[in-house]
């Protein structure tokens, strides 16, 4: 019989969610293994290269609030800058529904609400000078429903670590 894995739950905060956070060493952290390693990693494009990527390699809910029934992760990815700490996290969401930004807005406030290429795009700043960004397609495709987190002034995290779904 096989052994069910461990639902590991990372609860949201202003650098990421639970030890997966912003400015971390992905290394440091217990179930991050790098992106070539990944089993689920020809599903996915990454810029500028795998080797600047970690992905959670087990089961993942994110919560919001201490009583949250959670959100169920599918995928969650790293990007890694040149020193080897982590400037951008990606957040991929079994399920997306229009109360997941009502669920971010709890935490966070107030979004600022823009449209995207393809879709919506919410976008919170946080105390810690954080930008968490949740896009939500306009085919509202769960699979490429994401959540980011990035330092608000790192600019090459917002422009040169981009992850693509393969079709």
């Amino acid at each position: 019989m096989k052994a069910i894995p461990h639902q590991h739950s990372f609860r949201f905060h202003n650098l990421g969610i639970g030890d997966i956070q912003l400015g971390k060493k992905p290394g440091q952290i217990p179930g991050m293994l790098p992106f070539p390693s990944y089993t689920g990693k020809n599903k996915f494009r990454v810029y500028p290269d795998a080797a600047h990527y970690h992905a959670f390699n087990g089961i993942a809910r994110g919560t919001i609030e201490r009583d949250d029934p959670g959100i169920d992760l599918q995928h969650l990815f790293t990007g890694v800058n040149e020193n080897g700490f982590i400037n951008r996290i990606f957040l991929y969401p079994q399920e997306a529904n229009e109360q997941l930004a009502w669920r971010l807005s709890q935490l966070y406030g107030e979004p600022s609400i823009g449209k995207a290429q393809a879709g919506t795009q919410n976008a919170w700043i946080t105390e810690s000078e954080t930008e968490v960004t949740l896009f939500s397609p306009a085919a509202n495709a769960t699979a490429e429903t994401v959540i980011s987190f990035r330092f608000f002034h790192d600019l090459p995290a917002l422009k040169e670590y981009i992850i693509e779904g393969r079709t």
